[in-house]
């Protein structure tokens, strides 16, 4: 059985009919239109002035979105340095500008790393939790019940409840009877690792963790010493879905003077490299 629950107009995307969103899209530009033709005595960007001439005003420049790759990488370095359930989002999202204007530049000047990209380990805010025969029974009793769509299950577990509601439970995706698995899903700011900890020391729960993603593949790994930025690159191929055969490595520093590319044997001389490498996973 499997219950999906439309948070927002945004998180349609996740219901079986995919195509309500146009329609609703396609009324609001209707009332936007119409709202306008009603007023004649409101000015937009394009006024005219007095001789009748449109007139356009100056916009404020809008940012560039930030790379999903930079997203990931900063989203890894906060989980890496803090155990916190949710990572801060003003710091990973000034964390990911830096970071992507970082790999701008080293695939600027090493045209040879341009097409390697860094790897989701697992899926933003989505946890697998396996539950004890009672809690699964309730959880399934209670979702059987559901008339409309279920935000937050109280299962009547109170630190379960308690966890579900600060974390910021949206939807409860998959149950699978046979091994009592549930698919939990929350905001993409979730520190996975830590809360996946955190859920597996709770009565009635008898694991937690993430949905990874499986296979290998070319990667980067990034960190931050003082106004340095330390990039790893792996470029791997060869059977990557059973774990590349082959792999050269990249180690790049990058700050506001310069681009600068490091051999092998001097990179692991380096304690913020050398930690790169151990904590790659792969």
């Amino acid at each position: 059985m499997r219950l999906s629950v439309c948070t927002n107009l945004f998180r349609e995307r996740r219901c079986d009919s995919k195509n309500r969103i146009v329609p609703l899209f396609i009324r609001l530009a209707a009332c936007c239109v119409l709202a306008l033709a009603g007023c004649s005595d409101s000015r937009g960007p394009e006024a005219a002035d007095e001789s009748g001439t449109p007139t356009v005003m100056p916009s404020e420049p809008s940012e560039p979105p930030i790379p999903r790759e930079a997203v990931i990488l900063a989203h890894q370095i906060l989980q890496d340095e803090d155990d916190a359930l949710l990572v801060d989002m003003a710091r990973r999202d000034e964390l990911a500008r830096e970071i992507g204007n970082t790999l701008s530049r080293i695939r600027e000047a090493y045209p040879e790393v341009a097409d390697i990209t860094a790897r989701e380990r697992y899926v933003f805010g989505v946890l697998l939790i396996g539950l004890e025969p009672e809690l699964f029974a309730i959880v399934s009793a209670l979702l059987e019940d559901q008339a409309g769509p279920a935000m937050l299950l109280h299962t009547g577990y109170a630190e379960v409840d308690s966890l579900n509601e600060q974390l910021g439970l949206s939807e409860i995706a998959q149950v699978f009877p046979t091994s009592r698995i549930v698919t939990l899903y929350f905001n993409d700011y979730l520190n996975v690792p830590a809360a996946a900890a955190a859920y597996a020391m709770l009565e009635g729960i008898e694991f937690a963790e993430p949905n990874a993603y499986v296979g290998d593949g070319s990667d980067i790994h990034a960190t931050k010493s003082e106004e340095d930025w330390y990039v790893f690159v792996r470029h791997a191929w060869g059977d990557c879905p059973a774990g590349c055969i082959n792999e050269e490595l990249y180690f790049f520093i990058v700050n506001d003077a310069e681009v600068e590319r490091i051999d092998h044997a001097p990179a692991m001389e380096r304690a913020e490299f050398r930690e790169l490498v151990m904590n790659r996973g792969w």
